[in-house]
């Protein structure tokens, strides 16, 4: 048998070895029957010779004579050519009568070595025709032998009928055994791919190993020269993992040209698609042809519980024709690897949330914090600051900025900043602001974003910026400007809460502002009132009698402040009070304390001031009244002024009644002057 009959029949070896230890062992045979004593010396020779020819031509046939001589019938040649030496010893040893006929059945026998009924039939054929001829070559041949000769021809078409019917059924039973056993093979391989894959997976549990596993086991298997595994984006299946021979994973999200692409086709339809020729396939991506050299593939869904969790593909640099043994394979190794894959993503989701969960409970300890900062917090500076801090802290951000609006000033003020904030302009009019005017979160993340803000520009390479409302009550009292990283948490109720909670305490701090100062202060004036006086004076007092720290008062009476309001009206004279709380404030310091003790009586507390400086003050006082009249010439007004100041042994009414003193001594004089107690009357 040749090369190409041997590898479509994997037994053609045990049929060439059979065939040569047959004729050898026919021809030892003839040897043996020529030993004997009872053969006489014409068949001895005949045998001789038929022995040699045998032995010579199986030396020749099986060893020289190359086997693509006869090609597929090498088999059947051989055959013939036997049966012919067999027929010439008959010839030689008696004719239709010899009794060495059994030998010529041997080559009949040995037809079936093939398992072909037509190599048996032709071979049957060719005994029976030349045993025909022999009744002609016979010179022996008489009447007496013709019944023996016609029994031997019809047993021999009856030995070669049976010859062939065996034949046939041993070439069935024979195709029937290699059929099953390359069913049992195909099983075996794909057991042993099945075995493979859970071996391999059976301790992995990352992924970047899990495609290892996987590129090997399809490449012992089908010799794949890469695999694929796309996962579950947004039910899209872009999320692209790669692996080949040198183990190195490569990630990418595949752009989607392809109308229809092949792996989101086989989840469609949930079965396998086979590539076998990419260039005629439009559902492959142009980025696997051309930068992965991917010519033939196999697509598997994964699929787990009855869903399809995400997309197997093994493929292959060249075209080729994908054989359904193949594709079993790759579909046992998918099964297989499906409970990893599927372990493994619900492994990370479960990462995913539970990272998610620590970081909500750290924005909500955040907001906590923030809660306890902005409750300790005294001015709209401090809530700013503590605002700022606590929100670049809980949601992880670059930068934070916090915005108060000044109703007095219809602006919208950066108020504290914290992180690498790259700060916020001053708005003019709080209504111009996208998030106040919106009273919801405005986001700008990208430069193409829909929205835009008139105030702050995106910045290339930065995650853009958010900015929130500060609403209480129905009013905005301001917002606050994040700029996120990507580590950001911007969960926009989370968000929400801060800005609520940093709100009501703005409006709070506000409301007992105002609270405090009317509480403490002269309506008409802004000066402070007698109540605030009194503290004052008692804290002034106690430092003085404690730690020797001097303080001095000065009395202020408005000289004939009727007669403005009757003269120009109450409206007037109104005025003419807020022009003095005016130049009071021009002129003292920040430590000193200017009230309004009546209608038309002041007072001023000096902190650590002696008597001679009080008179000094006094006297600026007293100036800034007169600069004020020339300013304003309808609301001019004169003042007396009375000065007292403390000492050793004196308490803090004894101080305001030497004040008083001195200032009736001031109004006795003719007013519109300044009197200090136990002193001469001061005049112009």
């Amino acid at each position: 048998m040749n090369d190409a009959a041997r590898e479509r029949d994997p037994s053609g070896n045990e049929i060439r070895v059979a065939s040569e230890v047959a004729t050898i062992g026919i021809g030892i045979l003839f040897l043996v029957s020529a030993a004997l004593p009872t053969t006489d010396d014409p068949a001895r020779i005949g045998l001789l010779t038929s022995a040699v020819f045998l032995l010579v031509f199986a030396a020749l046939w099986f060893h020289v004579v190359p086997e693509r001589v006869f090609g597929p019938r090498r088999f059947l040649a051989g055959t013939i050519l036997v049966q012919i030496n067999c027929w010439v010893l008959l010839l030689v040893t008696g004719g239709v009568n010899s009794r060495y006929f059994p030998y010529f059945l041997l080559p009949l026998v040995v037809s079936s070595f093939a398992l072909r009924m037509s190599a048996t039939l032709i071979v049957g054929a060719v005994a029976s025709g030349t045993y025909f001829l022999l009744l002609f070559l016979d010179p022996n041949f008489n009447s007496s032998e013709r019944d023996v000769a016609v029994v031997r021809l019809f047993g021999l078409i009856a030995i070669t009928l049976v010859m062939a019917l065996i034949t046939r059924a041993m070439e069935t039973t024979r195709s029937t055994l290699r059929r099953r056993s390359g069913e049992l093979a195909e099983q075996n391989r794909e057991l042993e791919a099945a075995r493979s894959i859970a071996l391999r997976l059976s301790q992995l549990r990352e992924l970047d190993e899990i495609i290892r596993a996987l590129f090997q086991a399809a490449k012992d298997a089908i010799g794949t020269e890469r695999a694929w595994l796309f996962l579950d984006a947004d039910h899209d299946y872009r999320e692209t993992h790669t692996v080949a021979a040198d183990g190195a994973i490569e990630r990418f999200v595949i752009d989607d040209s392809e109308p229809d692409p092949a792996r989101l086709r086989a989840v469609r339809e949930m079965r396998s698609i086979v590539v076998e020729d990419s260039a005629t396939e439009p559902g492959v991506s142009a980025r696997m042809r051309e930068q992965y050299g991917l010519r033939a593939a196999v697509i598997v869904p994964l699929v787990y519980r009855g869903q399809v969790i995400a997309i197997a593909a093994f493929s292959y640099p060249e075209p080729r024709l994908w054989e359904p043994l193949e594709v079993r394979l790759v579909e046992t190794i998918a099964e297989g690897s499906a409970p990893a894959v599927a372990t493994h993503l619900a492994l990370d989701q479960l990462r995913d949330e539970r990272e998610r969960l620590a970081q909500r409970t750290k924005v909500l300890e955040g907001l906590a914090n923030l809660s306890e900062s902005l409750g300790i917090a005294t001015d709209d500076a401090t809530v700013a600051t503590s605002a700022a801090r606590n929100l670049h802290r809980t949601f992880d951000l670059r930068g934070a900025t916090v915005l108060f609006s000044d109703p007095s000033l219809a602006l919208l003020e950066p108020r504290a900043m914290a992180g690498e904030s790259s700060g916020h302009p001053v708005v003019s009019g709080p209504q111009n602001c996208p998030a106040i005017r919106s009273g919801r979160l405005f986001r700008v993340a990208s430069a193409d974003s829909p929205v835009v803000c008139p105030h702050v520009s995106y910045v290339e390479g930065t995650q853009g910026f958010v900015c929130m409302p500060l609403v209480a009550a129905g009013q905005s009292v301001g917002a606050f400007f994040l700029e996120p990283t990507d580590r950001s948490i911007l969960d926009e109720a989370l968000l929400r809460g801060a800005s609520e909670r940093i709100a009501l305490t703005v409006a709070n701090q506000r409301v007992l502002e105002t609270a405090q100062r009317q509480a403490i202060t002269d309506g008409l004036t802004g000066l402070y009132n007698r109540h605030f006086m009194n503290e004052q004076l008692r804290l002034l007092h106690s430092l003085a009698t404690r730690h020797g720290r001097a303080y001095s008062v000065i009395a202020i009476d408005v000289d004939h402040l009727k007669q403005v309001n009757d003269t120009f009206g109450h409206e007037m004279g109104d005025a003419a009070l807020r022009g003095l709380a005016n130049a009071l404030r021009r002129t003292l310091r920040a430590s000193d304390v200017p009230v309004k003790t009546g209608g038309d009586e002041f007072l001023v507390l000096l902190p650590d001031t002696g008597l001679t400086e009080a008179a000094l003050v006094a006297k600026r006082i007293r100036d800034a009244i007169d600069e004020q009249g020339k300013a304003d010439p309808d609301s001019a007004i004169t003042v007396s002024l009375g000065v007292a100041g403390w000492s050793a042994g004196r308490d803090a009414k004894a101080v305001l009644e030497a004040a008083d003193s001195a200032l009736y001594t001031a109004k006795g004089a003719g007013r519109d002057r300044i009197s200090i107690e136990a002193q001469p009357v001061l005049t112009d």
